[in-house]
């Protein structure tokens, strides 16, 4: 009886904690550092479903479909290619609150990935 109560606890927790995990789906804007030292405004238009999550990142010139989308809890992850030159990839992580995203960012082929903040416009 006593594991039944346990399972049934956990169960609500766990239900009750993605209740509460911030929703990704909406339009965002940020200034995302480049390998140059400059900062690129950069908007992502994202919705979430489950676990799986789609869209797009654009900036001035271009708009560009996000792959590999996926969201745990409050963190999700995403890549973009662009093709510009060679064709480059990023590796996008995030943590998603009401009104921001907490960025990090990965040029294919580098080590470091270079932090910045997206801010909910929609």
């Amino acid at each position: 009886m006593a594991c039944m109560i346990g399972r049934i606890l956990v169960t609500t927790l766990l239900g009750v904690a993605l209740l509460l995990a911030a929703d990704p789906t909406g339009t965002w804007t940020g200034d995302q550092p480049g390998r140059d030292g400059n900062t690129y405004n950069i908007t992502f238009k994202l919705k979430a479903d489950g676990t799986k999550l789609t869209g797009t990142m654009g900036g001035d010139q271009f708009e560009q479909p996000i792959q590999n989308g996926e969201i745990h809890g409050d963190d999700i992850s995403f890549t973009v290619h662009l093709e510009f030159g060679d064709g480059i990839d990023l590796k996008y992580t995030g943590k998603v609150a009401a009104d921001k995203i907490d960025f990090k960012v990965q040029r294919g082929g580098d080590d470091k990935a270079q932090p910045f903040v997206a801010k909910k416009t929609q």
